[in-house]
């Protein structure tokens, strides 16, 4: 149900029990779950004890029935069945209603003038009669919850009416829709032909036992006939079709163009009426006041739910004769009528009424409405059992491929869920809690250690060698430290002197000594710059473990989406379509706003229709909400009350849509 009408469900709820605080006896106050301090003062006059006993007992089963109507807080609507028992027990407890238990059983409701006249023979109201009063609340109550299960009806009953339409205009969109169209009906058209045919030639024919001969000749005729009148609708379209469907009218795909039309002019017709009807009920002034005549309120809203229901499917679709009936019925003076029956209408609508509208809107939208899944598939399975054999052989022929595969595509899954999922998760738990197995390393850890030990070595025994009067301890521990700092000026001073005579040095002197001390100097350079970049790596060890595992995360989160869209019956129509769906509807909603105002300055209100329909609209948009990011979801649906709520005037519901293009546009792009 719509927001805003159940708003307005449960402000009418509240009214009513305001109403019932005040004006019935503080005595009745526990029966119905209202405080007594509530309550009105009013006393039964100076009645002893016993007397007031009777009189609890006497109405007990007329409170039990106010409380089963009444919609306390945090509690639901009440259903149809609920009203129903509940207004047929009051009935059986009216003293009133006893009296002319005749009339009642043989009251239909609409159009039985004489026989309300006849109910309210006899029949008398006293303010101070505190058994009236709990009638009257019971009837109050029992309208509030058939005003809201009719607009949750009607909400229900035209939603619908919206998609099937469209499903019209995709097959009105080109000459492929049409002609797929004609296929899938081909059966249905064939048949209703035949038929017509028969019937025709039955018509015609004169003798009572006509013969072989006779009926041949009449269904040749009545075949001529039928091809004559389908001729002349195909001159008659040309004649008044417009331009644009000149070449359509000249195709043999006339007559399917004009049976896809005329559905969807019914749909569309059917889909006005109920919003007409919806708006109608929304816009009721219905106030429910002690300072109102709220009796006679109560009577004019039942009266208009019951002129509603009759005539919202009996009108062809013309909405102005469905309003002016409405408006004839409610505007039409009459006298205060009894409590049961008003009661005896709403149990009228709510057995017979609703049912027998939602019966015939029904089969409308059976006639009129997008064909069944039969219709649609028929051609498809046909096709599918035509070639079954040869489906059926190739899939044999290449069963042993078919299972390889089978086998190819579980085994690449279980692999990526396993090496590219399952293992990089792994890894990053262990960079946390500092595996060092897990630790990514360029070199080993002891290597530079060892190769600088062996330098620090190489270049003291060299110094020592080198020097005639050796070193001390603490000069042999300044030689190591400056290897460890990169110093080995000692070895260079010596490869210097050495290089003035190469070939004669690199037999009998230091020179190839010198050398290869250098290259072991050089490799543990290469190896610090080494563990250098080692020492960065692993400081960003983490960031590499989870932009191994994005990618696969990313994917593995896509594919869980679509499966749970599918599971739940949204991954059908992709988010695309549902934006679609959104952006259209929101467009559809601002072009009323703009060009359906009705009144001074540019349009202040909405027609009947054009509010019916900004509540279907609104409805779908609220139903659409998973377009928008959950933290945004609240606000979405704040704005779409708004929109929806009538009594803003048509200037601020434009400046809402304005809102949300603007705050939520870019979300449907």
């Amino acid at each position: 149900m719509s927001t805003v009408v159940d708003a307005r469900i449960h402000a009418l709820s509240a009214d009513l029990e305001l109403l019932a605080s005040t004006t019935l006896p503080s005595l009745y106050a526990p029966r119905i779950g209202l405080a007594s301090e509530h309550t009105s003062s009013t006393t039964v006059n100076e009645q002893s004890t016993s007397e007031t006993d009777d009189l609890l007992k006497e109405t007990e089963p007329l409170l039990a029935a106010l409380n089963q109507l009444l919609i306390h807080p945090g509690r639901a609507l009440p259903s149809i069945k609920t009203l129903e028992s509940t207004l047929e027990r009051y009935l059986s407890h009216s003293q009133d209603a006893k009296s002319h238990k005749e009339e009642l059983h043989t009251y239909s409701g609409p159009g039985d003038d004489d026989d309300e006249d006849d109910l309210c023979d006899g029949y008398e109201e006293s303010p101070s009669d505190g058994r009236k009063q709990v009638e009257w609340l019971i009837v109050a109550a029992g309208a509030v919850v058939l005003y809201g299960r009719l607009i949750d009806a009607l909400l229900n009953q035209t939603l619908p009416l919206s998609e099937d339409i469209f499903y019209w205009d995709d097959v009105l969109s080109g000459p492929s829709g049409l002609v797929v169209y004609s296929i899938q009906s081909a059966p249905v058209r064939f048949v209703k032909i035949v038929q017509d045919i028969f019937t025709d030639a039955r018509k015609r024919l004169t003798t009572q036992r006509p013969s072989l001969s006779d009926w041949i000749t009449t269904l040749r005729t009545s075949l001529h006939r039928h091809r004559r009148s389908m001729r002349r609708l195909s001159v008659l379209t040309r004649a008044v079709a417009p331009r644009a469907l000149f070449r359509s009218a000249m195709s043999p795909l006339s007559a399917v163009y004009e049976e896809v039309h005329t559905k969807q002019q019914l749909l569309r017709q059917l889909r006005d009426t109920q919003a007409t009807a919806l708006g109608m009920l929304v816009g009721e002034n219905l106030h429910l006041r002690e300072d109102t005549d709220w009796r006679r309120t109560v009577e004019r809203v039942v009266d208009v739910m019951q002129a509603i229901v009759s005539g919202v499917c009996e009108t062809d679709g013309q909405v102005d004769i469905f309003e002016a009936k409405v408006f004839s019925v409610s505007s039409v003076p009459r006298s205060r009528r009894p409590p049961y029956v008003v009661a005896q209408k709403i149990l009228v609508m709510a057995s017979k009424g609703l049912p027998g509208q939602s019966a015939t809107q029904a089969a409308l939208v059976r006639r009129a409405g997008k064909p069944s899944v039969v219709m649609r598939y028929w051609p498809m399975c046909i096709g599918l059992v035509a070639f079954s054999g040869t489906i059926g052989k190739i899939l044999f022929k290449r069963r042993a491929s078919i299972a390889q595969w089978l086998v190819d595509v579980s085994t690449t899954a279980l692999d990526f869920w396993n090496y590219w999922v399952v293992e990089p998760v792994r890894n990053i738990i262990a960079t946390i809690r500092h595996d060092d197995t897990a630790q990514v390393a360029i070199v080993g850890r002891k290597s530079l250690e060892a190769d600088m030990h062996s330098l620090e070595r190489m270049v003291v025994d060299f110094a020592v060698d080198n020097t005639d009067s050796g070193l001390s301890p603490a000069e042999i521990e300044m030689v190591r430290a400056g290897v460890r700092e990169g110093d080995v000026s000692s070895v260079l001073r010596v490869y210097e002197q050495e290089l003035k005579s190469p070939l004669k040095n690199a037999v009998r002197g230091e020179l190839i000594r010198t050398l290869l001390i250098q290259v072991q100097k050089t490799k543990v350079d290469v190896e610090v710059a080494i563990t250098g970049i080692d020492r960065l790596l692993k400081s960003q060890e983490l960031v590499f473990g989870v932009v191994a595992a994005l990618p696969s995360s990313i994917a593995c989160y896509f594919a869980s989406g679509w499966v749970r869209q599918l599971y739940s019956g949204k991954g059908i129509k992709s988010r695309a379509d549902r934006k679609a769906t959104v952006v259209r509807t929101l467009g559809n909603i601002e072009r009323m706003l703009t060009v359906g105002g009705t009144g001074e300055g540019g349009g202040e209100w909405l027609s009947y229709k054009d509010q019916g329909l900004v509540l279907c609209r609104v409805h779908v948009l609220r139903n659409s909400a998973d377009v928008i990011p959950r933290e945004l979801r609240n606000d979405w649906a704040r704005d779409l009350g708004d929109l929806e709520d009538i009594k803003l005037g048509v200037h601020r519901q434009r400046d809402t849509v304005e809102r949300i293009w603007r705050v939520y546009g870019r979300f449907f792009s």
